[in-house]
């Protein structure tokens, strides 16, 4: 594993400045490819954080990257792997400086594989981490192996053509799932402490989360649907998903909020309300605790209005 360090406190100002700087994803498009290059200091982006999952894979170049209150050295062979609400920046060492980043919903991927395959995926993602291991240091087969599986994504994603849609991830899922067996094979702990977990209880509460998430939910509710007693419930959903359904289920509700905030169709209080959230106050607070900045701000900042062509295109699907 990586060695980070804690950042120096009077550094970390830049968590404050933290921005949506991903693009805008959507259920009808639920994975983003971009090619980054950055020649000269300029160009830099600002720290981020986005209701998305990320894996992130280096080109060319060297540079710093911080995480959350952690920062560590990156080379060229390092792949970050990032989860929603995660703030990180980056600061380049050595130009130039070239990566590809996937964007990709937490729903496309428990859509796309089989149940037990995609949670332990999105826990991968998604579960509370040291900056030390979100970043993973790729033998230089390895890093040729991904940097090829995630070109073939970007031209996939660029040229557009029949089913690439359903090229893109079925590539970029195959890829992930190549990247854990490789840590895997290099000693790390993925789902080994939770190859025993009962999935079928477990993939039941997660269904019945996406599919209920705007209406009040009690641990009842989802125990019922799940087959189990409550208490069973919340110990197997940690050990499977990484975390309690209740957090789970605020991380869902904000990525469904994020999306509505940034389609401005709805004032917050209507989006509060439409994401299952019981009080305008409770929502304020988990969607900054999450995202980092206010559900205001969070629209003012990442709405963009259609243009004329765009509402005719929407009308038109209508």
């Amino acid at each position: 594993m990586i060695k980070a360090r804690k950042t120096n406190p009077q550094k970390l100002s830049w968590l404050m400045e933290a921005d949506e700087l991903g693009p805008r994803l959507s259920d009808s498009a639920p994975i983003f490819v971009k090619l980054f290059e950055q020649k000269t200091a300029a160009e830099a982006p600002g720290p981020a954080r986005h209701p998305y999952c990320e894996i992130n894979v280096s080109l060319k170049g060297e540079g710093i990257v911080m995480v959350e209150g952690e920062e560590t050295r990156r080379g060229v062979n390092d792949v970050m792997l990032l989860g929603p609400g995660v703030p990180h920046w980056g600061k380049v060492t050595k130009y130039p400086h070239r990566a590809i980043t996937v964007y990709f919903l937490p729903s496309a991927l428990l859509e796309f594989c089989n149940p037990q395959v995609s949670v332990s995926i999105l826990r991968r993602f998604s579960a509370p981490r040291s900056l030390g291991e979100r970043l993973v240091r790729l033998s230089p087969d390895m890093h040729r192996a991904l940097v090829r599986g995630l070109s073939e994504i970007h031209e996939e994603f660029r040229g557009r053509g029949f089913g690439w849609e359903l090229r893109v991830g079925a590539i970029l899922f195959s890829e992930i799932v190549r990247l854990m067996r490789w840590e895997a094979s290099r000693g790390a702990k993925l789902g080994e402490d939770n190859s025993d977990v009962d999935w079928r209880p477990v993939v039941q509460a997660l269904r019945y989360l996406r599919e209920n998430y705007a209406e009040q939910i009690y641990a009842a509710d989802v125990a019922q649907a799940a087959g189990i007693s409550e208490t069973r419930l919340k110990l197997v959903f940690r050990r499977a998903v990484g975390m309690p359904w209740v957090k789970y289920l605020q991380i869902y509700r904000t990525h469904r909020a994020a999306l509505l905030l940034c389609e401005g169709k709805m004032n917050v209080t209507e989006v509060a309300l439409g994401v299952g959230f019981e009080s305008l106050s409770h929502f304020n607070s988990t969607f900054r605790a999450i995202m980092g900045q206010t559900p205001s701000e969070y629209a003012r900042q990442n709405h963009r209005p259609q243009t004329g062509r765009a509402k005719r295109s929407s009308r038109r699907r209508r």
